[in-house]
């Protein structure tokens, strides 16, 4: 058996284990662009490791890449995803995880860990990243009624791409080629971008699972105005947003979630806290619920 680095030339050894997760929603295109074809650019080679035994993959985990600027520095980030071993190799599982482990100068992220997963990852160091989320309908604040005139929101990719700039423009050009939306708020000289993926809530309903926010304190003010202009773009009913981004005291139709096993996270250096890291570059903006 052997370890190796996945290129984006790897992409149709790796698909039939992905498969084995059976999310008939991800179609073979999905997989490619969340895993392997990303639409930002990546400066590592590597989008993941495979396991393989005479040429043949037997396991495989993802990682998602990125770069951000936080608080004024540039931070590497490798979002872990998709880590599936075959049934009986499975005792060669932890082996996957060697690589990334080397990754001392990048934060490292899973957003999605298995029972026996998290477990792993605890004990190698890993720390909790979040433990709740804030659930919203679209009236989550009442109070927002009096200021439909003063603030107003936009899904409009033009507009988007018009009002923001620098690195909110590149952000809003990378996730257009993910299944994420975009919508802008605006009030004034203020302006809030926010990504958004579909989410599981009650059977058929819906919720709009807020990755970035680009002003959390502004969409803590508005959060009716951002549910309801996503929900035209996805579908849901309502917000859902990861506890650490939250500012003050919670809307007052707001529900807390308590997450049934903790996002975990290694940062890169010990300045990268919990509420610097969002869902933006990970497998949340290609995953289909």
């Amino acid at each position: 058996m052997e370890i190796r680095p996945a290129s984006p030339a790897d992409f149709d050894e790796v698909h039939p284990l992905l498969l084995d997760f059976a999310n008939p929603l991800m179609t073979r295109d999905d997989w490619r662009r969340m895993l392997f074809d990303l639409p930002w650019p990546v400066e590592e080679e590597q989008r993941g490791y495979i396991l393989r035994d005479g040429g043949r993959a037997v396991g495989f985990i993802g990682t998602i890449f990125s770069r951000r600027t936080l608080s004024g520095v540039t931070r590497r980030f490798c979002n872990l995803s998709s880590w599936i071993v075959k049934e009986p190799y499975r005792s060669s599982s932890v082996q996957l995880l060697l690589p990334v482990l080397a990754l001392h100068s990048h934060t490292i992220v899973n957003l999605s860990p298995s029972a026996a997963a998290h477990e792993v990852f605890v004990r190698l160091g890993f720390q909790p990243l979040e433990t709740a989320q804030i659930l919203m309908t679209h009236l989550a604040r009442p109070g927002e009624l009096a200021s439909l005139g003063r603030c107003s929101a936009t899904s409009r990719p033009e507009e988007i791409h018009a009002e923001l700039g620098g690195e909110g423009r590149l952000i809003a050009e990378h996730v257009a080629g993910t299944g994420a939306a975009q919508v802008l708020l605006r009030r004034g000289a203020r302006r809030c971008h926010v990504v958004a993926t579909r989410s599981p809530w009650k059977g058929r309903w819906k919720l709009a699972h807020v990755q970035y926010a680009s002003d959390w304190s502004f969409l803590w003010e508005y959060p009716g105005h951002a549910s309801v202009a996503l929900g035209r773009a996805l579908g849901t009913v309502g917000l859902r947003v990861d506890a650490r981004h939250l500012r003050g005291a919670a809307p007052p139709l707001a529900r807390r979630y308590l997450l049934e096993r903790p996002f975990l996270y290694r940062p890169g250096s010990p300045d990268v806290r919990p509420e610097l890291v969002d869902g933006l570059y990970t497998e949340a903006l290609g995953l289909r619920w």
